[in-house]
């Protein structure tokens, strides 16, 4: 368990840096948001192939890492045109809420058994998220909202195919390299067409590919080993929360009242939905 909460913290913090890192790089005009999601994801598989190279291993790339690659780049697109139109905070709760809605459907579509303290526990982080979202409406267009959504969908479907019960590296390694072979063609597309592009967007891309992407993915699938799909939807609910205090720190956004509100309504939720399910004898 110590284990589980140390790769949970990482993943976790970040996930909110990746949120924070794309709505300044979209929000300055830093980099083209297609191309932001490009450089991003081939930074992260270069870093994966890396180490691969470094352990002697080889890497495998096959029929399996298709769908879970096509799931990763409908998230890397959507996310980063997305917070075009939305703001850090409303968006990561719209995208968050979606992730939540279909890892949960997942666990009820498996008949997979999902205990009624957890399903509250998930209902009241997501009323506490809702909170929150209500403070930024201001920075909220029905397209980014769109965006997010789809967002959030394709990373829930995403999460939910790390249960495989595939090694957890090996796994990413191969989604991000399938992506990476799409991606890297898009890239000289947008390039060739003359999209905008600076030393620090480029920085701010790579950095997050090959830091708070690449490795934090690997951890996440490593989760999923232990994870059912409400609980690892649930715990994600925390991010939109850090989010919004990184939001307003760094890049300036408003702080609501309704913040502290929100951070109490979801810490309640995840407690509630983090109880050990008793068992009846």
């Amino acid at each position: 368990m110590p284990r589980l909460a140390l790769l949970l913290t990482f993943v976790l913090v970040s996930f909110a840096a990746n949120s924070l890192i794309t709505r300044h790089v979209v929000q300055q005009h830093l980099l083209d948001a297609g191309l932001l999601s490009c450089v991003r994801f081939v930074a992260g598989a270069a870093a994966l192939l890396v180490l691969c190279l470094v352990r002697r291993e080889r890497p495998t790339v096959g029929r399996a890492n298709l769908t879970p690659a096509l799931w990763l780049g409908v998230y890397a697109l959507c996310i980063s045109y997305g917070y075009q139109h939305i703001g850090a905070a409303p968006g990561t709760f719209v995208f968050y809420a979606m992730v939540l809605v279909t890892l949960v459907a997942g666990d009820l579509g498996r008949r997979v058994r999902v205990p009624r303290h957890r399903l509250a526990g998930a209902l009241i982080a997501l009323a506490g998220l809702g909170v929150l979202a209500t403070g930024s409406i201001d920075s909220v267009t029905p397209l980014g909202v769109v965006l997010l959504v789809a967002t959030g969908a394709a990373w829930g479907l995403y999460t939910a195919a790390g249960r495989a019960g595939v090694d957890p590296r090996v796994a990413t390694t191969g989604h991000f390299a399938v992506l990476a072979a799409v991606l890297l063609m898009l890239a000289l597309g947008l390039v060739t067409a003359g999209v905008r592009v600076t030393a620090a967007g480029l920085g701010w891309a790579v950095l997050m590919g090959a830091g708070t992407t690449a490795f934090a993915y690997v951890a996440w699938y490593a989760c999923q080993r232990v994870l059912s799909g409400t609980s690892a939807g649930t715990v994600q609910l925390t991010i939109p929360i850090l989010t919004a205090v990184g939001a307003f720190a760094l890049l300036g956004e408003a702080l609501t009242a309704g913040l502290a509100v929100s951070a109490a309504l979801v810490v309640a939720g995840l407690l509630l939905a983090s109880r050990p399910v008793r068992c009846l004898r």
